[in-house]
């Protein structure tokens, strides 16, 4: 049994991409995720984007590897020639890239004609960065959730992917914000659960989950709402381009998980405190 066997009856709903800067809002209001169709004819600069496109342009790309568990955990990264990462590709699959490509954490070596735009429902005063991800096949994400709104557009390959509402928090075994241990391992938004083999002995609510499951295809994207747990499994080569970016209300933030999120990050403030604290004691 794995966590897609606790998909719910409904089907998400698939509508035209969004061309105007409220197309979206009802989607964000409700905390509904969607399945957006479209994604080249509205965002032109995505229309040659592929794998071999990124191989031919990008001259280096950040990389991780896998965890013990199998797992891609975006903890650890390091930074190779594009040759090293085909080579990874084509025989050992161990390496996963995440490359920003607008806001955040740009490399110098980005090339000047990868430009990325943002949609027009994405504001700029919220946006964070924007990803791009490309995968061997068979690769998979932690159930988690995101503080912000996320939106994941599929440039080649396809995704399963399950997403459980944020009212649904108690039923996905997040680490607790009161954990030391959870915290200095950086389990923000992570949950406990092993999503190939879920084990509701130890688990035991996770049962009464119902997930919204389907597959997000070639030219299509996913909104996740912020706060929407979720765990994504590719299947064969893909490439990806997602947009983070904050829209929350207050009142978003007032329950789980944004409430254990908020948390975790003051306690990790404190610690970091600590820890300059500590560093100059033991200078002088």
């Amino acid at each position: 049994m794995n966590l897609f066997d606790l998909s719910g009856p409904d089907a998400i709903e698939t509508i035209p991409f969004p061309e105007h800067k409220d197309g979206l809002l009802p989607y964000i209001e409700r905390r509904q995720p969607v399945l957006l169709s479209g994604v080249r004819a509205a965002l032109p600069f995505t229309r040659q984007w592929n794998y071999d496109y990124f191989r031919e342009s990008l001259t280096s790309i950040r990389i991780q590897r896998k965890s013990e568990d199998g797992i891609f955990h975006y903890l650890g990264f390091e930074r190779v020639p594009m040759s090293d990462f085909n080579e990874v590709m084509e025989t050992t699959h161990n390496g996963y890239a995440l490359e920003p490509l607008l806001g955040h954490g740009v490399s110098e070596d980005l090339p000047a004609d990868i430009s990325v735009t943002l949609p027009a429902f994405v504001p700029d005063t919220g946006f964070r960065v924007s990803n791009l991800y490309i995968g061997p096949g068979q690769n998979k994400s932690l159930l988690h959730y995101d503080e912000t709104h996320s939106l994941l557009m599929m440039l080649e390959g396809r995704k399963r992917f399950i997403l459980f509402s944020p009212d649904q928090s108690d039923c996905m075994y997040a680490y607790s914000p009161f954990s030391l241990k959870a915290i200095r391992e950086n389990r923000v938004v992570d949950s406990k659960i092993d999503c190939q083999n879920p084990d509701f002995t130890t688990f035991p609510k996770l049962s009464r989950a119902r997930g919204l499951a389907g597959w997000l295809e070639d030219d299509q994207a996913l909104f996740i709402p912020a706060g929407t747990w979720h765990f994504i499994e590719a299947e064969g080569r893909n490439v990806s381009v997602n947009y983070f970016w904050f829209q929350n209300r207050f009142k978003d933030w007032l329950h789980q998980p944004l409430l254990d999120f908020w948390l975790k990050r003051r306690a990790i403030g404190v610690l970091d405190q600590l820890r300059k604290v500590k560093h100059k004691l033991s200078a002088a």
